[in-house]
């Protein structure tokens, strides 16, 4: 018989058989045997070693997600470690004017519409109809001569040839034309400023009669390096970079969110069309459902999931309907409908697509769905529910705003972020403002030097700031000129120049601390006597100089007015935005949520701002639903305009409310979404929270970090992670425990009283007070102490004490406390004791 070989290793063996075996083959029985040992031995320690490598040795792979959707590959699953975040700030020098909202502030050679149905930004657009020359809308802006800028508008060009920006008196200084008429798109221009002033305008060419949208308009001061690159950006790229803002803005709560290997939403969470009502539909489960239809076209859609341009992914479902797949942004059928369980597609140059069940073409009766999943790459995967795992930050970053220096940096410790803190923001109300150092009185405005609390020392020449109006302060000359800023290097002291359009004080009227703290608020001083509250406030000269009757009116909105030195600001108020470097950096903790991993193989990954996590809500009623944002005359409604509710908490876990959206859909929604469920599942005794992403924009910027690329790296990560968690919950126990027995908090008193008083805060929210006050000024309206955030009322509240002369008590004095925190004498006070001991109210939660 042959020679036969070893099942293993393949050696060679003797066949015994053979006359041959007499002669002993050294190449073949020795040489080739131990050669092919050695091979497997390699084998052997090369595995060996490559085992002990993942087991014995740390490996870690770099990456950055870029702000925006992408696809990461990861080798391993594995959690996210960040190692950079850093802050950026953008100052528009248009202010809130390009948000194209109110027509006044812009010009034009013709008639300027609102458009609410068409916007990038906010809730409309101009919308302008050419005349029988190019229409145009114009706004001016700020600048410094010889230095570098972009401008950019996003457009539609609709029935109207062509639209674009240019820059008054440049040559040359005209962006790209563009004539999408159905989609807004960027016209971009950079320029190099010849002077202290320049004038945007926007251009539409074509017919009489055609028109053209326009919004989102910013003007951004630019580094020479930044405008060296924007040269090679396309205007799409240079969009994407300079995002539209009001005014200064921040990176504000930073976010990144892997979305699950199921790129699809519970079906609860779809849309009708095609006539489909909710009574024909029946949800089955998280990702089932069935729906009953007429022989007309009728769907349940998953609309606007988010996908990357021009990558694989593959629709599939067990279903008896017709599976369809629709670009959004392209508005083309993608898949138009077919039987099949799974289907591949490319998203093209789509960052959306709806994806829905039909009924057959033609044919009535119930159709189901279920197990619905859209993953990356061009072979269905087994079906998963979505699990999205996300990293929230909630946190400004600010950094210099042309060269992007010192800016706001992010770290880990311990399982725990941390901020860098190099700028501070103050929004500079009248409760802030403590005295006057000086007022300088010039031609047409005043320099007000008000010392305001809470502010740290600067760093003189670094920062931004920002009127009540949206309108950009620049830096210095306050006591030449009217609109212009600066800050003390040695005492935290501002100073700011105000025209008498706006405060009303003629020039040789002297403001008291009160008629500074009411301009604050957002209120002008004017004479009763001579004008109207609407006249007061519409005026561009003096109104009010030291004789007559003083009242104060609003700045803003209605011309409410009111006798007394007002204590608060109003709805629709927005105080001065003070934004300055430190002279030195601090390190404080950072509220975040989350822990961002990624799964093995394809991540969808979304890096942006605006994430709002459990904002404390309070549901309203309508009919037989309980509603977050919905339009119930202000119940429900959250702090800032929503773009998407993620999620409601009911005393910290998902209460799964049902979402509904688009503002086009919604009447009256405050944003684009709201959130409902049925009345009987609400318990009006517990908490709850909102997580959702605002309408304001903001700058973005990319999370650089790592994750563990082998086993010895992952098991130390789970080994530090128990640790760290271990460590968390200890110093949650000592926090309840804390929060059980509350410290005892001693105001500053103000004015000149003295005291023991104390106050603190109970679990339930409840603020109770202790000990008293002496020796103070005793005219009405005395500011006695102020309340900080967390300890003040809901509504403003006026308590009585008692007080004494010395000799008798006074058993009808009030106080009045304002849900700023300021607490007022009122009535006539004793100044020989006032006993708080009793008061309590429930703080604003």
């Amino acid at each position: 018989m042959a020679s036969e070989k070893t099942p293993n290793l393949g050696l060679n063996q003797i066949d015994r058989t053979s006359p041959k075996t007499t002669y002993f083959d050294l190449e073949k029985y020795l040489d080739q045997n131990w050669r092919s040992v050695d091979e497997f031995a390699g084998e052997v320690n090369d595995g060996v070693n490559e085992f002990k490598k993942r087991l014995d040795t740390t490996e870690r792979k770099a990456v950055t997600l870029e702000p925006g959707l992408q696809i990461v590959h990861a080798e391993k699953a594995a959690p996210f470690s960040l190692t950079g975040l850093s802050g950026r700030t953008l100052v528009n020098l248009l202010g809130r004017m390009g948000s194209c909202e109110t027509v006044s502030e812009w010009s034009s050679n013709v008639a300027i519409a609102i458009d609410n149905n068409n916007k990038t930004n906010g809730s409309s657009s101009f919308k302008i109809t050419l005349g029988s020359v190019p229409a145009t809308a114009s706004a001016s802006f700020l600048t410094t001569p010889g230095r570098k800028y972009i401008a950019i508008a996003d457009v539609k060009s609709v029935n109207s040839s062509k639209v674009a920006i240019s820059i008054n008196g440049i040559a040359g200084a005209v962006g790209n034309e563009v004539n999408s008429g159905s989609v807004f798109a960027p016209s971009v221009v950079r320029f190099t400023a010849k002077e202290y002033f320049h004038i945007v305008t926007i251009t539409g060419t074509g017919a009489t009669g055609n028109t053209f949208n326009m919004d989102s308009v910013r003007v951004y001061e630019i580094s020479d390096t930044d405008y060296a690159v924007a040269a090679s950006l396309t205007p799409a790229q240079a969009a994407a970079k300079y995002p539209y803002v009001d005014s200064v803005m921040p990176v504000r709560n930073p976010y990144t969110i892997r979305y699950g290997e199921n790129l699809l939403p519970s079906v609860r969470e779809w849309v009708n069309n095609g006539g489909l009502t909710d009574a024909r539909v029946v949800i089955k489960g998280k990702y089932e459902f069935s729906i009953m239809t007429t022989t007309e076209p009728q769907w349940r859609a998953a609309a606007s999931v988010k996908v990357v341009p021009n990558t694989q992914y593959t629709l599939s479902a067990t279903h008896d309907g017709l599976l369809g797949i629709y670009g959004v942004n392209q508005q083309a059928v993608i898949i138009n409908g077919v039987t099949a369980s799974s289907v591949s597609f490319n998203s093209g140059n789509n960052t959306f697509v709806d994806i829905s069940l039909t009924n057959r073409l033609g044919v009535a009766g119930t159709f189901t769905g279920k197990n619905f999943m859209l993953n990356i790459g061009n072979i269905a995967q087994p079906f998963k529910p979505r699990q999205d795992s996300m990293l929230a930050l909630q946190t400004d970053l600010y950094a210099d705003p042309v060269t992007g220096a010192n800016a706001d940096t992010v770290f880990e410790r311990d399982g725990q972020y941390f901020k860098v803190k190099r700028f501070e923001s103050v929004l500079l109300d009248g409760s802030r403002i403590t005295k006057v150092n000086n007022v300088v009185s010039g031609v047409g405005f005043k320099a007000l030097y008000p010392v305001v609390s809470g502010v740290n020392y600067a760093f003189v020449g670094n920062g931004s700031a920002v009127k009540f109006d949206g309108k950009i302060l620049l830096w210095g000359g306050q006591d030449t000129i009217a609109d212009r800023w600066g800050i003390d290097a040695n005492s935290p002291n501002f100073a700011i120049s105000v025209p008498v359009s706006d405060s009303g004080w003629a020039d040789s009227y002297p403001p008291t601390l009160d008629d500074i703290r009411a301009y604050f608020f957002g209120y002008k001083a004017y004479d009763a006597n001579t004008l109207t509250p609407a006249q007061a406030q519409s005026a561009t000269t003096a109104t009010w100089n030291g004789t007559g009757t003083k009242y104060w009116v609003q700045r803003i909105g209605a011309p409410n007015f009111t006798q007394s030195a007002p204590q608060q600001s109003y709805a629709g108020y927005t105080p001065y935005q003070l934004v300055y470097q430190l002279a030195t950096p601090t390190v404080e903790p950072i509220v975040f949520e989350g822990q961002l991993s990624f799964v093995e193989g394809d991540n969808q990954v979304e890096v942006g701002t605006g994430l709002i996590v459990r904002e404390g809500s309070k549901p309203g009623q309508s009919n037989n639903q309980m509603w977050i944002n919905g339009s119930l005359n202000g119940l429900g409604k959250l702090q800032f305009r929503t773009n998407k509710i993620f999620a409601v908490y009911k005393n910290g876990k998902n209460d799964n409310w049902s979402a509904i959206g688009h503002a086009s859909d919604v009447i009256d929604v405050y944003g684009f979404t709201q959130a409902w469920i049925p009345l009987y599942k609400f318990d009006p005794a517990a908490s709850y929270s909102t997580t959702y992403l605002t309408l304001e924009t903001s700058p973005i910027v990319p999370f650089i970090g790592s994750y563990a690329a082998n086993e010895k790296t992952l098991l130390a990560d789970l080994v530090d992670s128990v640790q760290q968690n271990t460590a968390r919950v200890s110093v949650l126990e000592n926090k309840k425990a804390d929060k059980d027995n509350p410290a005892w908090l001693t105001p500053t008193l103000l004015n000149g009283w003295t005291g023991d008083m104390q106050y603190v805060r109970l679990s339930d929210g409840l603020v109770v007070f202790r000990g008293g006050i002496r020796d103070g000024a005793v005219t009405p309206g005395t500011r006695l102490f102020i309340l900080p955030v967390g300890y003040r009322p809901k509504n403003n509240m006026e308590i009585r004490l008692r007080t004494s002369d010395g000799a008798n008590d006074a058993p009808n004095s009030t106080i009045i406390i304002y849900t700023s925190g300021a607490v007022l004498s009122q009535n006539n006070w004793y100044n020989k004791g006032a006993w708080f001991d009793g008061l309590s109210f429930l703080a604003e939660q």
